[in-house]
């Protein structure tokens, strides 16, 4: 486990496409930030400007955007980072191993955590700089609230790449995981669900339960029934879909 674990860490601190993804993603975060200091109006759900927002108000409005660009990003470096090393080959000098199977899924896992990681610290600093520089206000908020906003968000984003990973082990092509990576990360299942719902129920019922629109819904982390609840879906997601991922991986005929 240690090795496998050293190997896929090796390859992530190397991984330039990481890096790049990284940075683009903190361009556009910041461009977008002088974006909205040039056309401000106040937010539909709320009626606050832009420019009075704090850090947390910022970040949930941000990440309740569609598409979420976060999710995209974190969909296209799981996809990279697992099918790179599907297409070299490198499995076969390890996959033969007691328990390897298992522990390269749980390897993967815990390096898109790390990634989840980088990707809110990046959205944090990226939003940070901006807000300063463009809408004069670098305020964080209670710092309580903040901190249920960033643990529950990267529990969340972390569950969700590792339905990604699910989906790069069963279709083993880039080209069809990025397309169903898609998929799921413009949330087109949960509208559709929703939409439905609304129709049928005059309001959302399984559709609130899903992990994008979970995601994706601005919450009120002060409501200590509403963080069980974003927590438990979560928690959740991530054991069911490590369980996919490790229960397949032991079943995978791999030539």
């Amino acid at each position: 486990m240690i090795n496998l674990f050293k190997m896929d860490f090796h390859r992530f601190v190397r991984n330039k496409t990481m890096y790049l993804l990284l940075l683009i993603y903190s361009a556009f975060q910041i461009f977008g930030v002088f974006m909205m200091s040039l056309y401000e109006e106040p937010m539909a759900e709320t009626g606050t400007l832009i420019s009075k927002m704090n850090a947390s108000e910022f970040i949930q409005s941000v990440l309740s955007q569609t598409p979420s660009w976060m999710l995209l990003y974190i969909m296209v470096f799981t996809i990279y980072f697992y099918i790179s090393e599907l297409n070299s080959g490198y499995y076969k000098n390890y996959i033969t191993m007691k328990h390897a199977r298992i522990h390269s899924v749980v390897s993967k896992i815990i390096m898109q955590a790390f990634f989840t990681l980088l990707m809110l610290a990046t959205l944090i600093i990226s939003d940070f700089i901006g807000r300063y520089l463009f809408l004069d206000n670098s305020s964080i908020g209670d710092l309580g609230f903040f901190l249920k906003l960033l643990s529950s968000q990267f529990l969340l984003q972390w569950a969700f790449s590792v339905l990604i990973l699910c989906v790069a082990m069963i279709t083993k092509k880039m080209l069809v995981s990025l397309i169903v990576g898609f998929v799921f990360a413009l949330n087109i299942f949960g509208m559709i669900l929703s939409s439905l719902e609304s129709v049928l129920f005059d309001k959302a019922y399984v559709s609130d339960y899903l992990l994008v629109n979970t995601i994706m819904r601005i919450k009120d982390f002060n409501d200590l029934n509403e963080l069980i609840v974003v927590l438990g879906i979560g928690l959740v997601s991530l054991i069911i879909f490590i369980t996919i991922a490790t229960t397949y991986k032991l079943k995978e005929d791999l030539k």
